[in-house]
Order: C-alpha cells, then sequence, then structure tokens
C-alpha cells in the first residue's frame, strides 16, 4: 500500500516517534510500544506530510489527530486504484472546503471515501471550456445535437460548461470534472478502530522461483501465515507448484518486527524465518518482544541468521523500558542508591543527564526505541571479580 500520511506521535517531550499511514496493526502496536504507552492512555498525534495525490486534504485536516481514525482513512485512501474512486473523494472534499480551508472530522472524511460510487466524473476534463465541448460532443446539451460542424465552432463552450458547472453544482479536481450529488454513507459510525494482535505472527508473500516475467504480480504468489502448520506449508507449496523450499522466495509484508518488513529470504533463509516465526511466538507469549527488539536496534540487527541468534539468548540481556534518556538511567541508580526521598532531595544539585552518560559507557548500555538494554553477563563478572579470593584478597 503507498503511503498517504506521514504523522508524528507523542505522549511526552521525550518521548516521541514518526509513522507512515497506513499502518498494520502491528506497526501501530509497536509505535505504542515505543512511546512506552500504557492500555488507556492517549497519545499526540499531528500530520507532517500528505502525499502529493492527496495533498488537498492538507486544508482540512487540523492537529491534533486521532491516529486511528486516520490510518482507517488512510486504508481506505491507498485501495484507490480506478479514477473514478480518486475523483470523487476529492470532489467532495472540494466541494465542502471551497476556496477556503475548512476543518472536516475524520469521520465524515472516512465516510466520505467509503462513497465514491455514484458521483458521475468526466475524466481529463479540468475547464469550463473542455466541460462545455465534452457535453456537446457526447449529446448532453439537446439544443446542440444535430447541429453542424460550422454552427458548433461557433458556441461558446466556457459559458455552456460554468452554467452548467454551477446548476449542477460540479467541481474540478486533478483527475477531472465531478458532479457530487448524494450524501456519504455513514459507515465511521460502526467501524471498530480498536488495534488488536493479528492471527499471525509473521505474514509472507511466496513465490516461486524462478520469478515470473513481472516479479509481485498478485495472481504468481501465495500468501502465508506464519507460524504454519506442515499441512499449511504443503498446500501453499503446492499452489506454486513446487515440492520444497529450494526454489520459493519469501517476502515480509507484515510483523511484530519493524526490520523484518519487506525482508526477501531464500533458499535457507526460507526455513530460518520460519523457525523464527515460532521462536517470536513464545517471546511473544511471554512478555518479552519488547525487550527483544531493543536487541535488534542494538545489534543493528539486519538478517534473519542473526535474529534468529539473538532470539534464543534474550534472557542474557537486562532491559528497563521506563528509560528513555540519560538522565533516566542516573536518576534510577540515584533511587537505588539512596532512597526515593533522597534522591529527589539531592536531584537538583546534580548533573544527572552527564552522570547517566558515565553510568552507561560503565556499563555498555544502549538506550534504543524500547528502552535501556544492557549485557547481563557484565553483572556476572562482575560478581566474580567482587568475590574475595584466596587470604580475603579480591581478585582483580
Amino acid at each position: 500500500m503507498a503511503d498517504i500520511f506521514h504523522v508524528y506521535a507523542s505522549r511526552s517531550i521525550t518521548d516521541y516517534t514518526e509513522l507512515d499511514l497506513p499502518a498494520s496493526d502491528y506497526e501501530i502496536l509497536d509505535l505504542m510500544e515505543r512511546l512506552r504507552l500504557k492500555p488507556g492512555q492517549l497519545l499526540y498525534a499531528e500530520v507532517r506530510k500528505i502525499c502529493e495525490e492527496h495533498n488537498y486534504l492538507s486544508k482540512c485536516i487540523w492537529d491534533p489527530v486521532n491516529l486511528y481514525q486516520l490510518n482507517a482513512l488512510a486504508k481506505k485512501l491507498s485501495e484507490f486504484t480506478s479514477v473514478q474512486d480518486k475523483a470523487v473523494f476529492e470532489g467532495r472534499i472540494r466541494k465542502e472546503i471551497g476556496d477556503k480551508a475548512r476543518r472536516i472530522p475524520l469521520n465524515r472524511l472516512i465516510d466520505i471515501a467509503y462513497s465514491t460510487e455514484k458521483s458521475p466524473v468526466a475524466e481529463n476534463v479540468m475547464t469550463d471550456y473542455q466541460l462545455g465541448k465534452f457535453l456537446v460532443e457526447n449529446d448532453f446539451i439537446e439544443e446542440a445535437n444535430g447541429l453542424p460542424d460550422s454552427t458548433l465552432a461557433l458556441l461558446d463552450y466556457g459559458k455552456i460548461g460554468k452554467e452548467h458547472r454551477e446548476a449542477e453544482g460540479g467541481v474540478y479536481t486533478g483527475f477531472g470534472y465531478v458532479e457530487p450529488h448524494s450524501e456519504p454513507h455513514c459507515v465511521s459510525e460502526t467501524m471498530d478502530y480498536q488495534i488488536r494482535k493479528p492471527d499471525y505472527t509473521i505474514l509472507v508473500n511466496m513465490e516461486a522461483i524462478p520469478l515470473m516475467i513481472t516479479p509481485g504480480r498478485q495472481e504468481d504468489m501465495v500468501q502465508l501465515r506464519l507460524p504454519a502448520s506442515e499441512e499449511q506449508m504443503r498446500a501453499a507449496l503446492e499452489k506454486l507448484g513446487r515440492r520444497d523450499w529450494n526454489d520459493i522466495i519469501l517476502s515480509v509484508c507484515d510483523s511484530p518486527i519493524p526490520c523484518l518488513k519487506d525482508m526477501m529470504c531464500s533458499h535457507g533463509e526460507v526455513l530460518q524465518l520460519l523457525e523464527l516465526a515460532e521462536c517470536l511466538q513464545i517471546l511473544d507469549a511471554a512478555g518479552e518482544m519488547p525487550k527483544y527488539k531493543a536487541i535488534l536496534e542494538t545489534e543493528e540487527c539486519q538478517n534473519v541468521s542473526l535474529m534468529l541468534s539473538l532470539a534464543g539468548i534474550v534472557d542474557k540481556y537486562l532491559f528497563n523500558p521506563q528509560v528513555s534518556s540519560p538522565a533516566d538511567v542516573a536518576w534510577e541508580k540515584l533511587k537505588v542508591l539512596i532512597g526515593d526521598e533522597d534522591a529527589r532531595t539531592f536531584m537538583p544539585y546534580i548533573d544527572l543527564r552527564r552522570c547517566g552518560r558515565v553510568l552507561m559507557e560503565r556499563d555498555h548500555a544502549v538506550i534504543t526505541e524500547y528502552g535501556l538494554v544492557e549485557w547481563a553477563g557484565r553483572e556476572q563478572m562482575q560478581d566474580m571479580e567482587e568475590q574475595p579470593g584466596p587470604g580475603g584478597m579480591e581478585m582483580m
């Protein structure tokens, strides 16, 4: 799906992120994890960019916006493939806002997006002159029917088009002339905007090798939800006319792991991806997914093999999702050392940011979008170093 909106979302001044819409439920859930949102907690969102094709919406979408409604609108707009849909939607919007900026609620924009099937469209007609000529040539003006070419050449097409447009309430769009007559369907009232985890861990498109002349054609692909049973995987292979995974290439459509999006796997990586899906399901059930994603960010992981290896050693890392800055690191340490009350007393006299950086450098800790990550082996090494050696001396 093409990107329609680019949005900025935040929970506070220090916790913010950006996202392209439309986004899958996994992508929205990932945004909530990065912002450390608690269940039911609201976020602030504003539109930073609108794709050129729908840029006219900047006159009617005002910040702040409801991210979930905006995503529902983006999903519907991304499905528009015909001139009819694109022209009617734009025409309805332009008719409502006129020449001035005027806010249109997102629920009404959604209703309009679902009501593009009936309004007449004259494709590529952009001026009153072109409209008048179109109407005459297609016998919409009875008085002009049967007139010889010599007489038609004398007609004021611009006047004809203007009078018709004003009488019918038509508008010009980037795709042509539109007459939006009927009221939009009220679909937004019954829509469910709640975000839920999908019934798959990784969604992939499967294609047989060698690829067809036009790679990525829907008719040459089979979609598979992972983890999948042996029966489901065998059925998917049979649809592609293959018996094993050696001649299959997978492309990731959706998953809870952002860096997996659009990744392509072939040969040995295919089996690793199938195994990774099972590992992710286990990590998710254990509530370890944010920690795992933080580890992947720390290790700058870009391939399935390393992702699979790291999935097996998640317990070797320490993770604190509440830490989002060096100052947070110093504050958490200060509370442990002297307690909450004394920490608040001394806080105004301490450079928390600088102290936090020193602690992070000492501990080889990294702040990711999901929180603080630290290799747990360092603490084990410290415990060994602090244990008294022979004769009561400490081991150095």
